[in-house]
């Protein structure tokens, strides 16, 4: 769900094409998004927020809405080549016939020349047309970049919220665990697995937001399959019950390929696709030991 801030912002109708959304990178990254499908959204509630039904929403859940561009630093540094491929995109006509909506993530790491090219489009946007900049601080972006977007600080979690994510973690982990001792069984049952993870509406967790968070605690359950092989005897590990299902180098091999998906996973892939690829993978994995 969007935040408040931005709820409102955006009830008002008073809509600005530029944003600059700061704070911790988890939590902007998903504000962008779900501000992104409020702007897109065909059915928007008077409150500010996006339906989350219809196909416009459905799309960028899913990540594939054509009139949706994301933009992540190639290496460190977001590039000048990026921004002309996105003026590109924004200079040609809406797919859906609406709006186009552009994130740019980390943007604080813009090189010179692309933070110089993104100011002429900002400068004049395209009609119908909106920017969404993500950065840890707001004060790392060109003074002339700044002047030009809705600076939105996102810094504060309430104690309602930190709750949520501790309890989400912690199912997580438990679910990291069932798929850790499943993945010796048939593949029917893995795909199964992987095909259980859908968005809590009560709880305002979305099947990204799950995803995300179960991959993350999967990771640290590999890693302390390696720390329990590989540092002293009598060292205690951080969770208990982990079936030691990977070992030796098939273990680093499963680390790896979980953090690609993470990856995989904050660049908006669609997540059914990802977590069925995945957990027949490490299954494949999983085969080496024996």
């Amino acid at each position: 769900m969007l935040n408040q801030k931005l709820a409102d912002i955006i009830a008002t109708g008073k809509i600005s094409h530029s944003w600059l959304l700061t704070g911790e990178e988890s939590v902007i990254r998903e504000q962008a998004l779900c501000l992104a499908q409020a702007l897109l959204c065909q059915n928007p509630d008077a409150d500010g927020n996006s339906c989350g039904h219809c196909v416009a929403c459905q799309k960028v859940e899913n990540g594939n809405h054509p009139d949706l561009q994301i933009i992540e630093p190639d290496g460190a540094a977001v590039k000048i080549h990026q921004i002309r491929k996105m003026q590109h995109f924004v200079n040609l006509e809406s797919f859906e016939g609406g709006r186009q909506v552009v994130i740019i993530h980390k943007a604080h790491t813009m090189q010179a020349p692309a933070a110089n090219s993104l100011l002429k489009t900002l400068e004049e946007p395209p009609l119908g047309t909106y920017f969404i900049l993500t950065a840890p601080v707001g004060d790392s972006l060109l003074q002339t970049v700044l002047s030009r977007v809705v600076w939105v600080r996102l810094n504060e979690k309430g104690k309602a919220e930190e709750e949520a994510e501790r309890e989400l973690k912690e199912q997580m982990l438990e679910r990291a665990k069932e798929l850790l001792k499943i993945l010796s069984g048939d593949l029917g049952t893995v795909l199964i697995f992987a095909g259980s993870f859908k968005e809590d509406k009560k709880k305002n967790i979305t099947s990204k937001k799950q995803t995300v968070c179960f991959l993350e605690q999967l990771l640290l359950c590999i890693r302390e399959m390696l720390a329990d092989q590989y540092l002293p005897e009598g060292r205690l590990l951080m969770y208990e019950n982990i079936p030691m299902v990977f070992k030796g180098s098939v273990a680093l091999e499963a680390a790896e390929l979980v953090e690609e998906y993470i990856r995989l996973a904050n660049a908006n892939i669609n997540t059914n696709l990802l977590l069925n690829v995945l957990c027949f993978k490490l299954q494949d994995l999983s085969k080496k030991q024996v």
